[in-house]
């Protein structure tokens, strides 16, 4: 009797003891999984009278291996196989613009470093970025993260050559010009009804204040050639009254750039066209809904609403 008492208080004791063991396997592997798939917090359970507090974890911005494989090189080979699928550049770009859908909105992005580098983040994007990098991946060689790295310096900076902050490319009319003499794009603004665009550009080296790299010496030449080279070209633009009459000109895949009303500045905000139920959208970065949406409206009732804007241009991808 007492060698089976005692048998059985093993038997039961080896019990909790592996089972103790798998609890404290477990419980890791539940935090593990909450940190990389990105989960605010776990709950270990309840019990009457005692609350338990969720442990948080904060989530990583970047991630980076020994390898050298960081979450951006892993989103660009997500979101190439969307621009494989497809044949035309404009496809392959409006594919990858749309698996961008949902994600967050930054300010800024490329300003975050002492000194200027080529700048990479598929994690959050402005409206500018958000274009850029859609065309930029849709370029690039099947698999080949660096090649996806090289045409994005390329659309960035004048000439594709990184040379302080006033080698990028800081107007969008200047980023479409360049573009467009590569033979990426031919801006159809005119084509479809433009008008002059009779603006003299010079927003940025007229306010030192709100761009302080710009009271570099350097910097501020820089600027003021490009400026130079942007009003040197003749620029055409659709205002807001008669984008109904000429919607039905837009293609999917068009990059559409509102024209802002501000002196001195050529581009307020720019997006993808994208069709819906026959009507032209805007698929874009919004500041306001914090994240890469497409317009509820379509375009032409899109734009009465922005009074920050004054019309539009309009460039096909070839």
């Amino acid at each position: 009797m007492v060698r089976e008492t005692k048998t059985i208080g093993l038997i039961i004791f080896r019990k909790f003891e592996t089972f103790g063991k798998l609890v404290f396997l477990i419980i890791p592997l539940l935090i593990g999984s909450s940190f990389y798939l990105g989960i605010d917090s776990i709950s270990l359970g309840e019990s009457p009278g005692f609350e338990w507090r969720p442990v948080r974890f904060l989530k990583p911005h970047r991630s980076f291996s020994q390898s050298g494989v960081t979450s951006d090189s892993l989103l660009f080979l997500e979101k190439q196989k969307y621009a494989l699928e497809q044949t035309s550049i404009s496809a392959k770009t409006l594919a990858v613009a749309r698996s961008f859908v949902g994600t967050p909105y930054v300010t800024g992005c490329l300003d975050r470093n002492s000194e200027e580098c080529l700048s990479v983040n598929l994690c959050e994007l402005d409206c500018w970025t958000f274009v850029e990098n859609s065309l930029a991946i849709a370029l690039a060689e099947p698999g080949n993260y660096q090649s996806y790295k090289t045409h994005l310096q390329d659309l960035r900076y004048w000439g594709g050559h990184v040379n302080g902050y006033g080698s990028r490319i800081h107007y969008f009319t200047g980023w479409l010009l360049q573009s467009e003499k590569r033979g990426i794009l031919d801006d159809l603004t005119e084509k479809m009804g433009g008008i002059p665009y009779r603006k003299k550009i010079g927003y940025m080296s007229v306010r030192p204040a709100k761009y302080p790299k710009v009271k570099n010496p350097e910097n501020l030449r820089n600027i003021r050639a490009a400026e130079r080279r942007i009003n040197a070209h003749q620029w055409f633009y659709i205002p807001k009254k008669r984008v109904a009459v000429m919607e039905h000109l837009i293609q999917e895949g068009d990059i559409v750039s509102l024209t802002a009303w501000k002196p001195e500045l050529d581009i307020a905000h720019q997006g993808f066209a994208i069709k819906i139920n026959g009507r032209i959208h805007l698929m874009h970065a919004s500041s306001l809904g914090k994240k890469v949406i497409i317009s509820k409206q379509p375009l032409p009732e899109y734009l009465a609403t922005q009074v920050g804007q004054t019309g539009i241009m309009v460039a096909r991808l070839k």
